[in-house]
C-alpha cells in the first residue's frame, strides 16, 4: 500500500501504527497514523464507496479512490512530551544509581580494609592468647611437681589453676571471635567456605595506603573549604540537586499543561487535489481550580526539597567534623600505645637481664615476652584505626 512517497513499512508497522477497516453507509475506509517525532505526527486515509467494487476491476477501484494525508504539530507550548518527559526521569534515576555506586564502591574498599585487618589482628591475638595457655599448664605442672617433692603449698596449685582456667577461658572466647569474624568476613565477600585466605601479612598495597594516609594533613586547611570541596563531591548532594532539577522540571510542565495549546496541520487531499495548513487553538478555561492546586503542590515540593538540602548539608557538616575529631583523637590514642610499648620494652630489658642471671624463671620471662608482644599488637591495632578513619576521611573528602 505505497500510497503516499512509496513508504510502506511505515504503514504496516504494528508497533507505531493504528489502521482499521470500517463500513460505514456506502464508504470503506482504511486510515493509518504514525508519530515520527515525539511532538509531529503524521496520518493518511483512503476511502472507496462500496459501488465501485461492484465490477472488481483494479482501474475502476484506482481511478474512483479519495486518498488524503495530513501533518500535525504542537508549536506552543514548547514542552517535553510524555515520552521525553518518561526519558528524562529515566535518565536521572540512572544517573542518582551511578553517583550512589560510585561511592557505595569506595565505601565497600574501605570495609574490606577494616575487616581484613581486623582478622590479621585478632588472629594474632589468638595465637598470643594460645601461647598464654601453654605457659599457664607449664607453669601448673611445675606447682604439682614442686608439691610432689614437698617445696610447694596447695594455695600455689589453686591459683595456678585459676590462671590456666582463665587463660583458657580467654583462649576460646578468642576463637569463637575469629570464626565468627571469618564467615562475616566471608559472606560479606561471597566466597565460598571452601577457599582458605591467610590472614598473616599485609599486602602491599597497605604499604602505601598508610604512606598516603600518613601524609594526609589538615592543618592549616580551613574546615569551610575543605567542606565546600567535600559537597561539591559528596554523591548524597549530587543526587539531591537532581532530584531539586527533576522537580523543578515537572513543575515547569505542570505550568505549561494549563497555558493554551496551538497545534499547526498541513495535508493534502488527491481527491480534491487541494494543499491546505490551519491553525488550533485549545485552552482549557473550566477546569475547576484543580490546576492552579497542582502548580500549588508543585512549589510546596520544590520548599520541601530545598529544606531536605538544607539539612543535608548540615548533617554532613557534623559528618566531617566527627571524622575530624575522631583522627585527631586517634593521634592522640597512637601516641599512647606508643609510650606504653616504650615502658613495657624497658620492662624487658630489666626481665631478661633477670632472666639471663636466674633470677626470675623461664614462665615469668616467656609471660614478659607475651606481655611486650600484646602491647606491640595494641599499636598495631591503634594504626590500623588510624588508617581506616584517614581513608574514610579522605573519602568523604574527595581526595
Amino acid at each position: 500500500m505505497g500510497f503516499w512517497g512509496g513508504k510502506e513499512s511505515d504503514i504496516s508497522n504494528e508497533d507505531s501504527n493504528q489502521s482499521s477497516t470500517t463500513n460505514e453507509t456506502s464508504l470503506l475506509k482504511l486510515k493509518a497514523e504514525k508519530t515520527i517525532a515525539d511532538d509531529l505526527n503524521i496520518s493518511a486515509e483512503i476511502s472507496w464507496n462500496e459501488n465501485d467494487f461492484a465490477d472488481l476491476s483494479f482501474e475502476g477501484i484506482v481511478e474512483d479512490i479519495n486518498a488524503s494525508i495530513q501533518l500535525e504539530k504542537q508549536i506552543y507550548p514548547d514542552t517535553y512530551t510524555q515520552n521525553e518527559q518518561q526519558i528524562y526521569q529515566t535518565e536521572n534515576n540512572l544517573k542518582k544509581k551511578v553517583e550512589e555506586l560510585a561511592w557505595k564502591e569506595e565505601e565497600k574498599q574501605i570495609d574490606f580494609i577494616e575487616g581484613y585487618l581486623n582478622l590479621i589482628r585478632t588472629t594474632e591475638e589468638v595465637n598470643l592468647a594460645e601461647k598464654r595457655v601453654q605457659l599457664a599448664t607449664e607453669e601448673l605442672e611445675r606447682v604439682q611437681q614442686q608439691i610432689r617433692l614437698g617445696e610447694g603449698g596447695y594455695q600455689q596449685e589453686a591459683e595456678a589453676k585459676i590462671a590456666l582456667m582463665e587463660s583458657e577461658n580467654q583462649f576460646f572466647n578468642l576463637k569463637q571471635n575469629l570464626v565468627q569474624q571469618q564467615k562475616e568476613w566471608y559472606l560479606e565477600l561471597n566466597l565460598p567456605e571452601d577457599i582458605q585466605v591467610q590472614f598473616k601479612e599485609e599486602p602491599a598495597y597497605l604499604d602505601t595506603l598508610r604512606s598516603n594516609m600518613n601524609q594526609l594533613t589538615l592543618e592549616g586547611e580551613k574546615q569551610e573549604a575543605l567542606f565546600k570541596k567535600a559537597l561539591e563531591k559528596h554523591y548524597k548532594i549530587k543526587i539531591g540537586y537532581i532530584d531539586k532539577e527533576g522537580i523543578l522540571k515537572e513543575a515547569e510542565w505542570t505550568e505549561n499543561e494549563g497555558k493554551p495549546q496551538i497545534n499547526i496541520y498541513g495535508g493534502y487531499d488527491l481527491s480534491d487535489d487541494y494543499w491546505y495548513t490551519m491553525l488550533d487553538l485549545s485552552w482549557n478555561l473550566t477546569d475547576g481550580g484543580a490546576h492552579k492546586l497542582k502548580e500549588e503542590e508543585a512549589e510546596a515540593t520544590i520548599l520541601q526539597k530545598e529544606k531536605e538540602l538544607d539539612q543535608l548539608i548540615k548533617t554532613l557538616q557534623l559528618e566531617m567534623n566527627q571524622i575530624i575529631d575522631q583522627d585527631q583523637y586517634n593521634q592522640l590514642n597512637l601516641q599512647a600505645k606508643l609510650a606504653a610499648l616504650e615502658e613495657e620494652q624497658y620492662t624487658k630489658n630489666i626481665f631478661e637481664k633477670q632472666y639471663q642471671e636466674k633470677i626470675i624463671s623461664s614462665t615469668q620471662w616467656q609471660n614478659q615476652l607475651i606481655a611486650l608482644a600484646e602491647e606491640e599488637l595494641k599499636v598495631k591495632e591503634a594504626q590500623d584505626i588510624l588508617l581506616v578513619n584517614r581513608l574514610r576521611l579522605a573519602h568523604f573528602l574527595g581526595i
